[in-house]
């Protein structure tokens, strides 16, 4: 089996990939993060997500408080979570192994990457749409390709071709090393904020105003003026769907915060760009969708923004077409920064540290890609509404991995940890606990889970579990009550019965990750060697495991 290994010095709990980051590597600096937040946030999810609020009757103002509300949370919770990588310079994989254990933090991240793989394939099915549109503009014949899929199939087979073209494209991106999509990053983000704009201001000067959906949402979906309660859970269960839609992404933060130049770097991207991102593309594209269908009242609701480039084409003089290629292309590549760096290497991070001898970053994207396609990502954009529940449900299993996270970091260690323990798999670690497990994080977790699960299994088969509203207003509150639960919990316990190492940090720099590096543009292009051959003695005594 050795031939299977990954190239340099592993162990059962470490390689090169989730090492903390030697200098060399951290090469991410302010305007970096700017940028990647740019390309990765104004995606098709965040354009097509917002305006699915209006499916559930609310209006276009009512749409935008409630996407404005939970990017004020989201924000808040990523510049939170960000904050250990960008100090230590290790990834989520190994700073939950300080509340979980070495062994413990394994189901985290198996949570983590089932969502990466569902996300991978949500995220390459939009890039597969958009690949389509960018086909169609080109060759309007492409459109009308014989569908060899039977009607329970959920797409036609130019909607299959453009997705595995998509997905091709992807594959060789999955190979670079993270600190090397800065560049890529900044043209994506450049190309995407013109074409939203250029998509948004022309369809408000088509229009002429905000469109029809400004105030009377009904007469497009037949759902009656929301008023008093049941308008207020309506726009809380959209401001838990909206959170839910970034609840692995608030987990994974410190993926990227590792590889800022000084810690805090990341939090300028964080702070500016998110917020700006988040709202800005929900707003862009529920006044889009709303302008949409009124100069469009033939068509059905575009709130896909490929719907629209689509009708756009089929409505527009044949000019058109080269406009509705560059739209495309732009979202093409923001697409591609989110498959391949927000869902291929975070979920391929996540499996190299489940299989550190075996399993690299790249091989992990790669897994990650392959099952990506075996969800089925085209049945789940059916609708508007399944899509709100695909998107928010699972928030209530990472809600209580995320306020665990935060009080153990935060509170409990005051963000001081041991970190050459993290990777010590010996009674010696502060962090091994119950061979490798800790057994208060089990019990924060599932209590975090237990009150929202009614409502939950009420969400996916609402025919077969019948609960009260009291539950489903539960369910609809699952991410922020979650990490409350599971935080308060956890400085319970550790109140009660205190975990060892608290408060503690290595009295040396055991990895070299904390040294100052002069610039990090002096080490691009340079041959890098093993990061941990540099530390022989330590990492020989992790052999044994």
């Amino acid at each position: 089996m050795h031939f299977l290994e990954v190239p340099g010095h592993t162990t059962p709990y470490i390689n090169r990939d989730i090492i903390p980051l030697p200098p060399s590597r951290q090469t991410w600096s302010k305007k970096v993060f700017v940028f990647f937040w740019f390309a990765t946030a104004i995606n098709i999810a965040e354009w097509s997500g917002a305006s699915a609020s209006l499916a559930l009757g609310l209006t276009v103002s009512q749409a935008i408080i409630v996407n404005l509300t939970s990017t004020i949370i989201i924000t808040a919770a990523l510049v939170i979570s960000g904050y250990g990588g960008g100090q230590w310079h290790v990834p989520f994989a190994v700073i939950n192994r300080a509340p979980w254990g070495l062994r413990g933090s394994w189901f985290p991240l198996l949570n983590r990457v089932l969502l990466s793989c569902c996300w991978y394939g949500v995220q390459g099915w939009f890039g597969g749409q958009m690949t389509k549109v960018m086909i169609g503009a080109i060759w309007p014949s492409f459109y009308d390709m014989p569908n060899t899929f039977g009607p329970d199939a959920a797409m036609e087979t130019n909607d299959f071709v453009a997705f595995i073209i998509f997905w091709l494209v992807c594959l060789p991106l999955l190979l670079l090393k993270p600190e090397f999509y800065r560049i890529p990053a900044i043209i994506s983000a450049v190309l995407v904020l013109v074409a939203a704009l250029a998509v948004f201001l022309w369809a408000f000067v088509k229009q002429g105003n905000g469109g029809p959906l400004f105030s009377n949402p009904e007469t497009v979906y037949g759902i009656g003026n929301l008023q008093g309660s049941q308008l207020a859970w309506v726009m809380v269960r959209c401001i838990n769907s909206g959170i839910g839609g970034w609840a692995g992404g608030i987990l994974y933060q410190s993926d990227f915060s590792r590889y800022a130049v000084h810690p805090g770097d990341q939090v300028y991207g964080q702070i500016f760009s998110i917020p700006l991102c988040l709202l800005g593309s929900n707003i862009l594209g529920i006044v889009t969708t709303s302008c949409a269908r009124g100069f469009y009242p033939n068509e059905p609701l575009l709130w896909k923004l490929y719907d629209l480039l689509q009708a756009i084409q089929r409505n527009e003089a044949p000019v058109a077409r080269a406009a509705v290629f560059f739209a495309a292309f732009a979202f093409f590549l923001s697409q591609l920064s989110v498959t391949v760096v927000a869902c291929g290497v975070v979920g391929g991070m996540d499996l190299a540290a489940l299989c550190p001898r075996y399993i690299d970053i790249r091989r992990g994207s790669l897994i990650i890609a392959v099952i990506g396609i075996c969800i089925n990502p085209w049945k789940i954009m059916n609708t508007a509404n399944s899509f709100i529940s695909a998107i928010s449900g699972y928030a209530v299993f990472l809600g209580p991995l995320t306020g665990i996270m935060f009080a153990d970091y935060h509170f409990l260690r005051h963000r001081r940890i041991k970190l050459s323990h993290l990777f010590l798999p010996q009674t010696g670690s502060d962090y091994w606990f119950w061979h490798g497990l800790n057994w208060r994080a089990p019990i924060a977790w599932v209590l975090g889970v237990w009150a929202s699960l009614p409502g939950f299994c009420a969400s996916v088969t609402p025919a077969s579990a019948i609960v009260s509203d009291a539950w489903v207003h539960v369910y609809y509150l699952s991410w922020p009550l979650s990490v409350c639960i599971s935080a308060s919990v956890w400085m319970m316990l550790n109140t009660i019965s205190p975990a060892p190492g608290i408060g503690e940090v290595d009295d040396n720099d055991v990895f070299g990750t904390l040294e100052k590096f002069q610039d990090p543009k002096d080490s691009e292009g340079k041959e890098e060697s093993d990061h941990l051959n540099e530390f022989p003695t330590y990492i020989a005594s992790l052999d044994h495991a």
